[in-house]
This record gives structure tokens, C-alpha cells and sequence, in this order.
């Protein structure tokens, strides 16, 4: 499935643009096969309004959107590897790190700092936690679980995709938060988890690197992340930062609780240095 990064924020675009941008990220795989026309009518704005659209978001024409869209759809991971190796003379390090820093600029740019503190909330406050990540993503969700079992906190890890996920999700209640890393596109999984939390009233956040999403309208709680160009090469540093504040913030929040577990483990740990070194 392809998808796209819009090179202004969706926020700063007008009204008719929002539509078009809309649009086309819930229908981008028939975006092939439409011309302006179908477009304006389907977007319910004017053909002038889509017309001058394409140069908003960097491109010619219409024409020249659906090539790049061709382009993106054949960026498999072998050519965005191959990109990364041939993009510069630099060290691979100091091309990762600088790339990186980037990442991190832009996240910082983009993070909403309520957004976060409300998350830290919502989590101290929830009788569960349950944590869905697919693909590379779900290095973070073992990420997060060490980071809050750490400070006494229990995380549940759902089953990256299939009927197994139901098995976790039909526990979850009112009483409950889901977080959830929704990259790239809106999976069949985030999908499921969205439904079922009208049915079932747990709160929900999402973890992202889209601007334009179903996805962010339907949770409760957005944190918006940076990990590079859509067809380049993703990297995990700042979601992994994400959870690192939100795992420090929680520590605040529950104060002499987190630290007497963290004294606990430190406790532990000397007890059975000479069975379990590190």
C-alpha cells in the first residue's frame, strides 16, 4: 500500500486542500486511475482548488504526483538500504547519527506536549495497559514493557497480528488503555483496535509518523513522531525517545512508588550477583 507525506502541515493547508489531502490518503491506491475531474468531484471541491493543489504539496501536475506514487510503490527495503549506502561519501555512522538529529529536530517540531502529559496520565490511571506495535514496531513494544515494568507498572503485549490480538483485546474495558504505533499506513490491526474501542470505551493512543490519518481522528490521545522520508530509510530513534520521556514522566508522576520498586531491583540484584552476573 503506498502512502504519502505531505511537505506542509496539514493544519496550515485551507479548507478545500484539507479535503483534497483527506482524499487522497484514504483512497491513494485509486489515485492512479483518476484525473482532476474525478478528484474535485469525489473531494466535493472545485477542479481549480485541485488544480492548484499539486503545487502546494511540490509537485508540476497531477501527472507528476502519479509518478512519484509509482516510484514510492517499488521502494522496497533492499532499495531503501541500497539508498542509504549510496546517498553519501560520510561514514554510515556519522550519516546515521546526523540523520538521526534530524529525526529528533523534526519530532520536537511536531510533538504536542499535552498530548504527552495526557498520555503519561492516562496510563498511571489505567487498571491495564496493553501495548500493539507490527513490524519493526514491535521492538518497541518490548521496549515500553521493560521501561514500565521497571517502575512496577504491568504491560501487556498484544500478538503482532491475526486472531491472536482478540485474545488480548477482548479484556480490555473501560478501565483500560491501548497504545498502539501506527507507521506508515492504517493497518488491518489498528483498525480492529479503533472499533473495538467504541464497543468496549478503553482509551487509546496512538503513536505515529502520519500527519493525515484515519487513524488520528479516531484516538484518544495522538503523539506524532518523526522517522525520515516515506520511501527512505525508518529509523526507531524517536519513538524510542517518546517512550523513554513518557517511562521517566510516569516515574514522577508516581513518585516514592517507582522508586521503591527501581530499590527493589536494585535490591535484588546484589542479592544474587554471584547466581545472575551481569
Amino acid at each position: 500500500m503506498t502512502t504519502f507525506q505531505f511537505i506542509i502541515p496539514i493544519e496550515q493547508m485551507s479548507k478545500g486542500q484539507k479535503k483534497i489531502a483527506d482524499f487522497i490518503m484514504k483512497s491513494m491506491e485509486r489515485i492512479p486511475f483518476y484525473n482532476e475531474n474525478d478528484i474535485a468531484t469525489k473531494a466535493g471541491v472545485s477542479i481549480s482548488t485541485v488544480s492548484r493543489f499539486w503545487e502546494i504539496i511540490g509537485f508540476d501536475n497531477l501527472k507528476a504526483f502519479k509518478k512519484h506514487l509509482q516510484e514510492v510503490q517499488y521502494s522496497t527495503p533492499a532499495i531503501k538500504m541500497q539508498q542509504v549506502l549510496e546517498q553519501t561519501e560520510q561514514h554510515i555512522v556519522t550519516q546515521m547519527i546526523e540523520s538521526a538529529q534530524a529525526n529528533l529536530t523534526e519530532t520536537f517540531q511536531r510533538i504536542n506536549l499535552q498530548a504527552l502529559d495526557q498520555a503519561v496520565i492516562a496510563l498511571d490511571q489505567a487498571q491495564r495497559i496493553y501495548v500493539h506495535g507490527h513490524g519493526s514496531a514491535t521492538a518497541l513494544t518490548e521496549l515500553f514493557r521493560f521501561r514500565l515494568n521497571r517502575i512496577g507498572v504491568q504491560v501487556h503485549i498484544m500478538a503482532e497480528s491475526g486472531h491472536a490480538l482478540l485474545e488480548s483485546l477482548v479484556h480490555a474495558n473501560e478501565y483500560d488503555v491501548v497504545l498502539f504505533f501506527g507507521f506508515v499506513r492504517k493497518s488491518p490491526e489498528a483498525t480492529v483496535i479503533l472499533e473495538q474501542a467504541q464497543i468496549a470505551h478503553y482509551r487509546t493512543i496512538l503513536i505515529t509518523d502520519l500527519l493525515l490519518s484515519e487513524m488520528i481522528n479516531d484516538s484518544d490521545i495522538v503523539i506524532q513522531v518523526d522517522r525520515g522520508e516515506r520511501d527512505a530509510f525508518h529509523s526507531l530513534i524517536a519513538p524510542m525517545a517518546i517512550i523513554d520521556s513518557i517511562s521517566i514522566s510516569l516515574a514522577g508522576l508516581r513518585g516514592k512508588d517507582a522508586m521503591h520498586k527501581l530499590q527493589q531491583l536494585h535490591d535484588i540484584r546484589k542479592q544474587y550477583a554471584a547466581l545472575l552476573p551481569k
